[in-house]
């Protein structure tokens, strides 16, 4: 198994033996730190991942935006290695389940490439205190943010804030980590 493996299968134990009332209050803090910044405030567009299991919350946000009239869009074909994104027009129940049984944006939605003055929110299984993520072994995200001009925005669990990830050249840090006690620069 190697590092990148071991770390992860440790970081999955970890989120998994987190209590329900931690993620809850967690989810809680991270959007509302998430709310007051700056980088928010001004985003013209909002893309993100839409959460499953055990992941910050970004359903709540997507909510949020929709009533700030902030268009939002969530990735989509994951096909080749290659991840594009596409505008999240439907309500969440309506959408149709993508690759790994992530809901996603149906084919037919309007396909949109992230530029300066958006915001991108980044998943990851946990992150480091330089900005660095860990996520599920595809790739998807770190090729998307090699050429992303938007501004790039990790959302992480203060329990889950590791001193170091097993990094490799063509891992990406982002511009801005938020937990439920912090915001890292």
């Amino acid at each position: 198994m190697t590092e990148k493996a071991a770390f992860r299968a440790d970081i999955k134990a970890r989120t998994a033996a987190l209590s329900l009332v931690y993620l809850a209050d967690s989810d809680r803090g991270i959007l509302k730190s998430l709310l007051a910044l700056p980088e928010f405030q001004a985003a013209r567009r909002v893309f993100l991942y839409i959460s499953f299991g055990r992941e910050v919350d970004t359903r709540a946000l997507i909510d949020l935006c929709r009533k700030l009239k902030k268009p939002v869009a969530a990735p989509t074909n994951l096909n080749a290695g290659r991840m594009d994104f596409a505008l999240l027009e439907r309500p969440l129940s309506e959408l149709p389940t993508g690759v790994y049984g992530i809901p996603q944006p149906p084919d037919d939605a309007v396909r949109v490439t992230p530029e300066a003055g958006d915001l991108v929110v980044v998943p990851a299984l946990c992150y480091d205190r330089e900005r660095y993520r860990l996520g599920r072994g595809g790739g998807y995200y770190d090729r998307f943010l090699a050429d992303c001009p938007a501004f790039k925005l990790g959302l992480c669990r203060e329990e889950l804030v590791v001193d170091s990830v097993p990094r490799e050249s063509h891992d990406r840090r982002v511009d801005c980590l938020v937990t439920e006690k912090n915001v890292l620069r």
